[in-house]
């Protein structure tokens, strides 16, 4: 879950990648998202090299939440590193922040600045770096995760949630339900 804070709810982002209400599309748990994830980016699969995170629900099995870095506007990753545009760079003309492996030096410093729980970094063990989403930025079709979401319950924002879907029309004929609460005039 998200820290439930000002800082954190009054925060501006960037383009990033949503879960859509489940009124539009439910997340089934496939794991999809992270595996092309890792793949497009690592050229293999592992929970070390995944930069979109999914918190499977083991109670009522349908309430799958995924979570991936928001590209915050006032960026506290970007700030937080040492090797500031080396290792954590800004691309402005897409308004993400992508980390450049060859430079990171592993100190996790973006890490602990992410204000978001559960944080939406991780870090390759093996590589000693850091990893995040970056909306897949030399990829012509955008996110792999987007475009391989066998439901379609991601897709890109610039808004925590996108907007909710509206409300089917009444098919003709049917009590709308606000009229039993009207009474008839004489």
């Amino acid at each position: 879950m998200e820290k439930n804070t000002p800082a954190v709810n009054n925060k501006k982002y960037g383009r990033h990648i949503v879960q859509y209400p489940p009124e539009v599309s439910a997340c089934v748990g496939c794991n999809a998202c992270e595996i092309v994830c890792a793949l497009v980016h690592e050229g293999k699969t592992g929970p070390m090299l995944r930069r979109i995170f999914l918190e499977r629900d083991t109670v009522m099995l349908f309430n799958h939440v995924i979570y991936t870095c928001q590209h915050c506007v006032d960026h506290p990753c970007y700030d937080a590193c040492p090797k500031k545009d080396a290792a954590m760079c800004l691309d402005e003309e897409k308004g993400i922040v992508y980390i450049n492996p060859e430079f990171c030096i592993g100190c996790k410093r973006c890490i602990k600045a992410c204000p978001f729980e559960p944080k939406r970094i991780n870090f390759n063990k093996s590589e000693k770096k850091a990893v995040k989403c970056d909306l897949c930025r030399d990829r012509e079709n955008g996110p792999a995760c987007v475009e391989f979401c066998q439901v379609r319950c991601i897709g890109l924002s610039d808004q925590p949630l996108p907007p909710p879907p509206p409300a089917p029309p009444l098919p003709e004929g049917k009590p709308n339900e606000n009229d039993s609460e009207q009474t008839p005039s004489a």
